[in-house]
């Protein structure tokens, strides 16, 4: 390992670094405990992880942003790591830095921030949904500002895209589309379904489990598929064409037994 000059200490368990005109975040418990801008790091023995700085616009907002948003980013990160009990993705350190910093901007401004799926992620990742909630907590007290209940929704899609095998983008990808999914349901069904009821709970649930099998390809045997196109032939039409919504977002079919699973679920929500 070479020798680091500090640019920028992000808290006590990250700092920002060059070496050999590349810029880098070094990771490690302590490592910027008592350090100061253009000090050299060399022989480091508690460098957990480091990565090189993503672009020119990252290394700018790690130079400008706040330092009590980078204390108390590195501070939620930590908790998050704890509690999910494993190592986040280094490039959440970026990431999360940016939407925060640009969060509280706009909320200064006094721009309202909107999630329109709050509830569908709090369903999806109750963990990370769980963990967020906390951080909007840390952010309320360290940055004294208040911030919406949309913002945990928000954060919870970063903590997971931070996730090993775990992407953000597809998570928001998947969020939305359970949304439009229900959307869907309730104009073919006329109805508005009730969103703290456990049948749809069950069914949010479903098509959570749906859309995973369907991104790794694979499915489910459901022996029942012929009653089921014959029994709830209704049900079974507004299924299909579900199918058809995740097929051309996902680009992946979506086999018949999945399809019969999906008709039971809408049978059960139009017998409310």
């Amino acid at each position: 390992m070479g020798k680091y000059f500090v640019k920028k200490v992000l808290s006590n368990n990250a700092v920002f670094v060059s070496e050999d005109d590349k810029d880098y975040i070094l990771l490690g418990k302590g490592i910027g405990f008592s350090k100061k801008k253009g000090m050299v790091l060399e022989k480091l023995d508690n460098v957990e992880n480091k990565f090189v700085a993503l672009s020119d616009d990252d290394k700018n907002l790690i130079y400008n942003v706040d330092k009590d948003i980078l204390e108390i980013v590195e501070q939620i990160i930590d908790m998050a790591s704890n509690e999910l009990e494993e190592d986040l993705n280094p490039y959440i350190h970026v990431g999360l830095i940016d939407h925060i910093n640009f969060a509280i901007k706009r909320l200064k401004e006094g721009i309202e921030i909107v999630n329109p799926f709050l509830l569908e992620t709090k369903l999806m990742y109750p963990k990370e949904y769980d963990i967020a909630s906390k951080a909007v907590i840390m952010l309320k007290e360290k940055l004294d500002i208040e911030i919406p209940d949309a913002e945990i929704g928000f954060i919870a899609f970063h903590i997971h895209g931070g996730r090993s095998n775990a992407s953000k983008s597809m998570a928001l990808k998947n969020t939305k589309l359970v949304n439009m999914i229900v959307e869907y349901v309730e104009k073919k069904l006329k109805i508005n379904i009730r969103k703290d009821l456990m049948i749809y709970n069950r069914f949010v649930y479903h098509l959570v489990a749906l859309l995973e099998r369907v991104n790794s390809e694979k499915t489910v045997v459901n022996n029942s598929l012929e009653m089921i196109k014959k029994e709830f032939f209704f049900e079974y039409k507004i299924a299909y064409d579900i199918s058809k919504i995740i097929q051309n977002e996902l680009r992946k079919e979506v086999s018949k037994d999945e399809v019969g699973y999906i008709a039971l679920h809408i049978y059960k929500l139009n017998s409310l």
